[in-house]
């Protein structure tokens, strides 16, 4: 019997888009209008988004440029960009854009084929997109030059907890007549809201009550010769100034941490123009906890689908596809048990619910593990079993990092910073990233400030695999986890010691192999048996802080910081990552101001509720 709870049969599925065609043009059937105007599309987006926004001389003079976009549709704007983005290989490009029914790759490309030539583009854009579940998507497009934010879901309830700066507007909604709550008065103020000063928009409606929307929010209207039987359009410049660029991002970052975090920053400001300056206390990449064999990327959701179920949710979606692109892949899915017990009732909850088939199903999703037939499950599609030195390996790309670096005091004004290495190098920076994993602490003792971080000592059983086990080909997850076998072993894990002195001896080696084994037979039995006599063991530090959520974000004048993320490195730190990049070199972050806000180091300087306590990623 389900638990009694408001948030059974919720639906956290997105509408399917609904689709004819007629002479080759998709039409939405929902509204009743065109997704473009005819077989001239292409020429009709260059025509009213590009060229109504200036784009060929601003792309020619600027290296920067934030295009936001309301209605994301067959992409035909955005391929539009890619195409002029070729001949401007100094250009980068942030484009933000919204969706409530994404379409499917056959329809995608079924709408894009029309336009020979964006046979090449648009392959690669399908390649890119994300699995079709709400919320926020980070695809990096063009060899990293164009960074596509895709928001999945209603845009009234995303506009409003959005906070970039566009520098130029594609209104492409479906016509005002068929679709009016695209082009509501509070749609249109957060337009203006969401807008540089000088910055501009471009649509192809001239609508009167559209014009007059956006004249209240701000912006001076044109009204332009329309395309093909159109017979006007608009454009519009924001008050208030002339759209500027960034302003002075530092030329000089120095990555503290050779690790899964600062990999992902490193990566992130590496595709944005900036090579940074990789620092690492070990003698190799990964040599704390990133190091280990194998690792899971799994989300960590909540019935009711709370702001860090929904981060959770979004780190996934990039983890899992950088992981693929990496060719990191150990196994594909993660079956996550009924157990322990506290797990069963949100599980059983889920299983009541509607959750996008990539993201959330009952059951094994087809696999029969051994000894499992009495214990519930769900399947995490698009979770991962990976290899992180693979996936470091692609994140560093052709950075070199300095290891044996070890940082000892950090000295940082308002003309730079210096680190100081305990054998008397030193190291200067504009900007300096820390994230060293569970040394945050230290790193940040080391120019006097501190943030309240808990290390555990987590173990890792390396076990051999046998008949009943070697066919296993994704993750498992039951409190504990347990990976597909890498080179005869599976890794099992992991103990949450708190206390250093139990991670070295061979009592408590022994003792964490235990406390492995029966994590796992409370899921599954016994299929290694209780002899641990031939296991491998890996020890290795993580750090956490008491909400248990990652801290990631502007910690002082010139210090960044990600650290924090507990035994879920390999899901959170790649999109952290590339956003703390964003955050650093001045570009869009396009997450939702609420789960942005709610992960920054801030909140504990602050004295409200979320100094202490889990209170948003229960449940």
């Amino acid at each position: 019997m389900s638990p009694v709870s408001p948030h059974c049969g919720a639906i956290y599925e997105l509408p399917m888009a609904r689709i004819s065609f007629r002479d080759g043009v998709p039409h939405a059937d929902d509204f009743a209008d065109g997704y473009y105007g005819g077989a001239e599309g292409l020429a009709e987006a260059r025509h009213v988004f590009l060229d109504g926004n200036d784009l060929a001389a601003r792309f020619a003079t600027d290296d920067h440029l934030t295009i936001a976009e309301t209605g994301f549709g067959t992409g035909l704007n955005l391929l539009a960009v890619m195409v002029l983005l070729e001949r401007h290989p100094d250009m980068q490009i942030d484009y933000i854009s919204v969706e409530r029914s994404p379409l499917t790759d056959d329809q995608m490309q079924a709408a894009q084929g029309a336009f020979a030539e964006l046979v090449r583009p648009a392959a690669a854009l399908r390649r890119a997109l994300p699995s079709r579940w709400p919320g926020y998507h980070l695809v990096p497009l063009c060899d990293g030059r164009l960074t596509l934010h895709l928001h999945y879901g209603e845009i009234d309830a995303l506009l409003p907890r959005l906070e970039f700066q566009a520098d130029a507007w594609f209104l492409d909604g479906f016509a005002p007549s068929r679709n009016p709550d695209m082009w509501s008065p509070g749609i249109l103020g957060h337009v203006g809201r969401l807008t540089r000063p000088g910055g501009t928009l471009a649509s192809f409606t001239a609508a009167g009550h559209v014009r007059r929307g956006l004249e209240a929010a701000g912006f001076a209207i044109t009204r332009r010769p329309g395309f093909g039987r159109k017979r006007e359009m608009i454009t519009g410049i924001r008050s208030g100034g002339v759209a500027t660029g960034l302003q002075h991002p530092p030329r000089k970052v120095v990555v503290i941490g050779g690790g899964i975090a600062g990999a992902s920053v490193a990566a992130g400001l590496r595709r944005r123009g900036c090579r940074p300056v990789i620092l690492d206390a070990g003698a190799a990449a990964g040599s704390g906890a990133s190091g280990n064999r194998m690792a899971l990327q799994s989300p960590k959701l909540t019935v009711d689908h709370n702001m860090m179920s929904q981060l959770s949710v979004a780190c996934l979606s990039w983890a899992s596809r950088l992981s693929d692109l990496a060719n990191a892949i150990v196994g594909e899915g993660v079956v996550a048990f009924d157990a322990p017990e506290r797990m069963a009732a949100r599980h059983e909850i889920f299983r009541t619910q509607r959750w996008p088939a990539d993201l959330l199903t009952a059951g094994t999703g087809g696999y029969d593990v051994a000894g499992a037939s009495e214990v519930g499950a769900i399947h995490y599609r698009m979770a991962r079993a990976i290899r992180p030195d693979m996936l470091l390996a692609h994140l560093f790309g052709d950075l070199d990092p300095v290891y044996d670096f070890v940082v000892e005091r950090i000295v940082a004004d308002t003309d730079g910073a210096a680190l100081h290495a305990g054998d008397g190098r030193q190291v200067t920076a504009e900007a300096i990233v820390i994230a060293g994993g569970a040394d945050i602490a230290g790193l940040l003792s080391a120019c006097d400030s501190a943030l309240p971080f808990e290390i555990t000592h987590g173990l890792v059983s390396q076990v051999p695999t046998n008949d009943a086990m070697a066919g296993l080909d994704r993750g498992i997850s039951f409190g504990g986890y347990l990976t597909p076998a890498l080179e005869g072993r599976h890794d099992l894990g992991a103990t949450f010691w708190r206390d250093p002195a139990m991670a070295g001896d061979a009592a408590s080696i022994a003792s964490g192999h235990d406390h492995n084994l029966g994590l796992l037979g409370s899921a599954i039995g016994a299929p290694f048996g209780n002899n641990s006599a031939d296991f491998g063991a890996r020890v290795s530090r993580r750090a956490s802080l008491p909400d248990r959520r990652p801290v990631v974000g502007r910690h002082s004048e010139r210090i960044f910081i990600l650290g924090g993320l507990g035994a879920r490195g390999f899901t959170l730190a790649p999109l952290l990552g590339d956003l703390l990049a964003a955050t650093i070199l001045g570009r869009p972050v396009a997450l939702p101001g609420p789960q942005w806000h709610a992960i920054q180091p801030a909140r504990y300087s602050r004295s409200d509720d979320n100094r202490s306590g889990d209170n948003q990623s229960g449940n």
